[in-house]
């Protein structure tokens, strides 16, 4: 898994911010179609209707090669799908920062001695090592981007999406959950295989309705 953080190329700050927040943090996954992520994300997106770049650029270079996110760069449905993402993730990160601003003193004291009460009895075992760098003090908005296998689509989109021009008290934090997972000789064959049995399944289910 690789963790980068990104600091955007916009100053302007977001508006409605209490300063006694922590900046706002976006994370933007990209990982393959299994297992799902954890925790959660806010919002999920499937890059598996954007067309792959050819084979022999995939077989070169992943998502964060300049290469490969050039080629989709090209492709106006990836472009689009840049400006919809983006339009979403500004609106929704605004109404958590709304959120956070406007509660009331008392509940987040409250909400503070509820976290040292509980971890008084947590005994350190189940710690999610994808929430380490969040911060509780600020809002905090999970973005998943999946492809096939999250080596090459999802991960050029994440790393297209963290550059642009977010608000500069953001944090931009890119986790590529999948991209260094080596390819299995078996996932593709066991994905064909599930595929055919489920076709022929189909056609069976199909003659004996026909006959």
């Amino acid at each position: 898994m690789a963790t980068t953080s990104i600091t955007p190329p916009n100053s302007t700050p977001a508006s409605g911010i209490n300063p006694t927040i922590s900046s706002p943090l976006l994370i933007i996954y990209s990982h393959g179609r299994t297992p799902p992520l954890n925790p959660p994300p806010d919002f999920k997106f499937d890059l598996r209707t954007i067309p792959n770049p050819p084979k022999s650029v995939r077989d070169a270079h992943d998502g964060r090669s300049k290469r490969l996110r050039a080629h989709l760069l090209g492709d106006a449905r990836f472009t689009r799908k840049l400006e919809e993402v983006k339009g979403e993730i500004e609106s929704a990160m605004q109404g958590k920062i709304d959120a956070v601003s406007n509660a009331p003193i008392e509940a987040e004291e409250e909400e503070e001695e509820e976290e040292e009460e509980a971890n008084d009895d947590d005994d350190g075992d189940s710690i999610n090592v994808e929430s380490l760098d969040e911060d509780p003090d600020g809002p905090v908005l999970r973005v998943g981007c999946n492809c096939a296998l999250g080596h090459h689509r999802s991960v050029a989109f994440v790393e297209e999406l963290a550059r642009q021009e977010w608000p500069g008290d953001w944090r931009v934090q890119v986790v590529h959950r999948d991209v260094d997972k080596k390819r299995s000789s078996g996932v593709r064959a066991q994905q064909k295989g599930q595929w055919r049995v489920a076709r022929q399944g189909s056609r069976h289910q199909g003659g004996d309705d026909g006959d």
